[in-house]
């Protein structure tokens, strides 16, 4: 029996998603038994713990300004200063933890949906032999900063093959990469009727249809913008599935709005059948988180995305309209005037959404065989190594400033 452990955390809700949908389709094959945990939650103290998960939201949601000056900084720091980033105090605060459950679970491979997973493993690997094999995943089409600390996993997935180079800039081989696309809901590569989804969700089907997803429930724009968008139409005969996700107070506002004539509106609020709904949709109205992008691709849907990002959702959205299948709008006026555009223009739509076919790809199935394909762990060394579970941090503290030595020392010479 396969052992695989996941890691996650909760920024945003694309690395839970992702986490899920791993496992699901590990856990549909057999053969394995699949544990997830949320190390922020399991492993970190209070404090660190909301500074990544609710601190985060918080400042991406209402100060994306700050939020994009730093990330800014740090993706001009060299890679090699990989062992000093920030990030690193909150993994500290982590190995303790991990160590334990890696010592209590026995994993034969580790599957990590964002960055401080990675992290941790190498952190760790500083210091033990781990007899695990690694495997992490982007879910942007960037490499964002931080990633440059996880060069330790054994495996690291992309979006595409356009994006090794800048992971080997990053400190990674070219062995390690994997360029396999995003893992997403299987569903949405399954090919549906756009009329027939209509239907089934009491649509009309002759009706051009705008979905509004901006997924999370930290994000307060998707009010404004559905209203804009409400406003653009007017006069015109169309239809509205808004997403609210977990954002209550944006239902209610949706449910209570009164509505031109002409006009339809499907509200729903936290949703597990996003496939279906993107199925539906003509053009969708998104914020370019690597994730829902993905999602929308393969369902083969033109895109119109908010301006108002932080900043790997900016990279995500210059690269999508480098590749023709997004527009972009920065407020009401440009709004109107884009979704106007694609709705007197089917032949545009058509031709956005043919642009998707060459970047249609999902690592889910892919990523499964492999992992289930890894090699048993044996565990037998490490336990004879009688770990002090208390001094782990700080000799991984120690480590690190040893490593970071040795990486001054190489740029030296």
């Amino acid at each position: 029996m396969k052992r695989v452990l996941i890691l996650t955390v909760t920024a945003g809700n694309a690395h839970n998603a992702c986490a899920n949908v791993m496992k699901r389709r590990l856990e549909s094959i057999g053969g394995c038994e699949v544990k997830i945990i949320n190390i922020m939650d399991s492993f970190s103290d209070k404090v660190k713990a909301w500074i990544s998960t609710d601190g985060y939201l918080f400042a991406v949601g209402k100060f994306p300004g700050v939020y994009n000056a730093f990330f800014n900084k740090y993706a001009k720091r060299p890679p090699s200063r990989r062992y000093t980033v920030p990030s690193q105090e909150t993994v500290l605060s982590m190995t303790e933890g991990l160590l334990r459950e890696i010592i209590d679970f026995k994993p034969d491979v580790i599957y990590s949906t964002q960055f401080y997973g990675s992290m941790l493993i190498t952190d760790l690997k500083l210091i033990y032999s781990l007899p695990f094999k690694s495997i992490t995943s982007t879910l942007d089409y960037y490499i964002a900063p931080f990633w440059e600390s996880g060069i330790g996993v054994d495996y690291f997935t992309i979006a595409n093959d356009e994006f090794i180079s800048d992971c080997i800039f990053k400190g990674y081989t070219r062995e390690q990469i994997l360029p396999w696309g995003i893992p997403v809901d299987e569903r949405t590569l399954e090919i549906t009727d756009k009329r027939a989804a209509k239907r089934s969700l009491g649509l009309d089907d002759d009706v051009f249809t705008a979905m509004v997803i901006f997924g999370g429930g930290y994000w307060d724009g998707g009010f404004k913008i559905f209203k804009d968008l409400v406003k653009a139409l007017k006069g015109r005969k169309a239809q509205i599935i808004m997403i609210n996700g977990k954002n209550k107070k944006s239902y209610k506002k949706v449910a209570s709005m009164k509505l031109p004539e002409g006009i339809k509106v499907l509200n729903v609020g936290f949703t597990s059948d996003v496939p279906l709904y993107l199925s539906a949709a003509d053009v969708i109205l998104d914020k370019a988180g690597g994730s829902s992008v993905t999602e929308i691709i393969n369902k083969g849907v033109p895109m119109l995305v908010t301006e108002k990002l932080v900043m790997q959702e900016k990279h995500n959205l210059e690269y999508l309209k480098e590749k023709g299948v997004a527009m972009s709008f920065k407020d009401a006026r440009t709004l109107k005037e884009k979704i106007l555009r694609l709705y007197d223009n089917p032949d545009l739509r058509k031709e956005m959404a043919e642009r998707t076919a060459p970047l249609k790809k999902n690592a889910v199935g892919e990523l499964a065989e492999f992992i289930l394909n890894q090699p048993a762990a044996d565990y037998t060394e490490i336990l004879k190594e009688n770990i002090d579970f208390t001094k782990v941090r700080k000799q991984v503290k120690t480590a690190l400033k040893k490593a970071d030595r040795h990486e001054k020392a190489n740029r030296r010479n």
